[in-house]
C-alpha cells in the first residue's frame, strides 16, 4: 500500500511581521504609482488631479518598505552589502530586488519633481521609464516565493501575477479613499467618472484575484501530497478564509456591484478600506501559512 507521510521539524520562523509589511508597502507603492501614470503617460485626463498625490504617496510608501527589510535583519547595519556588486547573485530574485528598491525611488522622486514643475514632456518620458520599475519591484517578490521548491504553498507560477494584481488593487483602493478626501476639501470637485472608473477597476481586479485563488487551489489539490495538505490546512485558517477571502474580497466585491451600495460614497469608502486590509492579510497569510505547513 502506498502512503504519504508528512512531518515537520520545528524551527523558529526566520521572518517576522516586517516581511509581510514590506510586501504590503511595495505593493501599495507600485499600485499608486501606476495610477499616477494613467494621466501623465497614458493620457487619461480624468485621472490628472490624482497624478501628483498618487506619486507622492507611492514615494513615501517606498521609503517605508526597505526600512521594514532593514529592521528584520539580525545585523541591520550590513544592509548595504546587498548593493555591493561583489555580492550580486545573478540567479537570485532578491539580489535584483535590492537594486530595484534603489533605482525605483530615485526615478520616482525625479518624476514627482517634473510633475510639480508641470513639465509634461519630461514627466511622460520619466513615467514611461519608471512604470516597468514599479511593476518589477513588486513582481520580483512573487518570484522570490515561487522559486522556493520546499514550500508547496509558495512554489507556484501564479505567485508573481497574484502579487502584482493585488498590489494594483490595494493602490486603487487607497487612491479612492484619498480622492474622496480631496473631493471634500478642494474647491474644484473631481469628476464623477473618476470614481466610477476606480470602482470598475477594483471590480475587474477582484475578479482576477478570485480567479488566481481558484487556480491556486485546483493546482495544489491535484499536485502531490504536499500541495493537497497545504490547501486543506489553509482552508482551515480563519485569518485566510474570513480575513483575506471573505472580508477582503467577497464583501467588497458585493458592495461594488450591488445597485444599492455601488454609488454611495460611504459604502465605496468601506469597500476600499476592506480591500486595503484584505491585501495586507494576503501578504501575511502567504508568508506565515507557508511556514506553518509541514515539510515532506
Amino acid at each position: 500500500m502506498e502512503a504519504a507521510v508528512l512531518y515537520n521539524v520545528p524551527h523558529e520562523i526566520p521572518w517576522k511581521v516586517y516581511i509581510p509589511l514590506y510586501f504590503y508597502f511595495t505593493g501599495l507603492s507600485a499600485g499608486s504609482f501606476i495610477l499616477s501614470t494613467l494621466s501623465t503617460v497614458f493620457g487619461m485626463k480624468r485621472f490628472k488631479p490624482m497624478a501628483l498625490p498618487a506619486a507622492i504617496i507611492s514615494f513615501v510608501l517606498l521609503l517605508l518598505a526597505p526600512a521594514c527589510l532593514i529592521l528584520d535583519l539580525h545585523q541591520p547595519t550590513r544592509f548595504w552589502h546587498t548593493l555591493v556588486p561583489e555580492y550580486f547573485n545573478n540567479t537570485s530574485a532578491l539580489s535584483y530586488g535590492s537594486w530595484l528598491l534603489t533605482l525605483y525611488p530615485i526615478a520616482n522622486f525625479v518624476y514627482i519633481y517634473f510633475i510639480f514643475v508641470k513639465n509634461d514632456k519630461v514627466t511622460k518620458i520619466l513615467g514611461t521609464i519608471t512604470v516597468p520599475l514599479a511593476i518589477f519591484v513588486h513582481a520580483y517578490t512573487g518570484f522570490a516565493f515561487a522559486l522556493v521548491r520546499a514550500r508547496a504553498w509558495w512554489h507556484s507560477a501564479l505567485m508573481p501575477g497574484y502579487f502584482l494584481t493585488s498590489a494594483l488593487l490595494s493602490g486603487i483602493a487607497l487612491l479612492l479613499v484619498v480622492a474622496m478626501i480631496m473631493d471634500r476639501y478642494r474647491k474644484e470637485r473631481l469628476e464623477p467618472e473618476l470614481f466610477t472608473s476606480l470602482r470598475l477597476m477594483m471590480i475587474g481586479i477582484l475578479l482576477t484575484d478570485l480567479f488566481w485563488n481558484g487556480s491556486f487551489w485546483l493546482t495544489l489539490l491535484v499536485s502531490n501530497a504536499d500541495g493537497h495538505a497545504s490547501i486543506i490546512y489553509a482552508l482551515h485558517e480563519k485569518l485566510y478564509v474570513w480575513g483575506e477571502l471573505v472580508s477582503g474580497m467577497l464583501v467588497p466585491l458585493a458592495i461594488l456591484v450591488l445597485p444599492q451600495t455601488r454609488n454611495d460614497r460611504v459604502w465605496l469608502c468601506l469597500a476600499s478600506l476592506l480591500i486595503i486590509g484584505g491585501v495586507f492579510l494576503m501578504r501575511y497569510s502567504v508568508v506565515f501559512i507557508g511556514f506553518d505547513i509541514p515539510l515532506s
